[in-house]
């Protein structure tokens, strides 16, 4: 399996400034809106300027959260237009060699995580620099064997949340059966 840079297999965008307008037609978004996707909850909004194009959000493109304490990504899958904040990065990738979603998950693992945390600057509001993110080495099997990853990432996350349905479901049984021995007496 080949190893290749980031920016070898994505563009990579940094989130634009922009004064939110009331009146605006372009969702803005912020790093918390990355936790609410595939919805977007913002109220922010910005007028449409030119220059705007080069960030206009495109289905399959990955929003990185760079600054803050919490680097996390999501695709981005909306039927709207929007473009991100400065808090934001736009990863671009080449869907010919690599898959956004395979992408994202990579990016996304405990593992990866670590290696960019150990490359971020700045102590009070840390950040990922762009060079940083360019240089991350991606390991990348062919679309099939990526596909075939996601999978069994997706099968992995669906058995964590049966286990905490289970979970949940058996501490209410055990608290009803509880309840109905310390009442038996009355």
């Amino acid at each position: 399996m080949k190893t290749l840079k980031l920016k070898d297999i994505a563009h990579i965008l940094s989130g634009v400034y922009l004064r939110p307008s009331p009146s605006g037609s372009i969702v803005y978004l912020q790093v918390s809106d990355l936790q609410a996707l595939p919805s977007v909850n913002t109220t922010l909004r910005v007028d449409f300027v030119p220059k705007l194009n080069r960030y206009l959000l495109q289905k399959g493109d990955i929003l990185f959260a760079g600054k803050g304490t919490k680097y996390l990504c999501r695709i981005f899958d909306l039927e709207i237009q929007a473009v991100p904040s400065t808090t934001l990065y736009i990863i671009r990738p080449n869907q010919e060699r690599v898959l956004p979603e395979y992408l994202c998950w990579f990016l996304n693992l405990p593992q990866t995580v670590a290696i960019l945390k150990a490359t971020q600057v700045g102590s009070n509001m840390p950040m990922i620099l762009i060079s940083s993110l360019e240089e991350l080495n991606i390991p990348l099997p062919d679309l099939a064997t990526q596909s075939q990853i996601l999978e069994i990432a997706n099968l992995q996350q669906r058995e964590q949340q049966l286990l905490s349905a289970i979970s949940e479901k058996r501490t209410q049984i055990t608290n009803q059966i509880l309840y109905k021995f310390i009442n038996e007496d009355k």
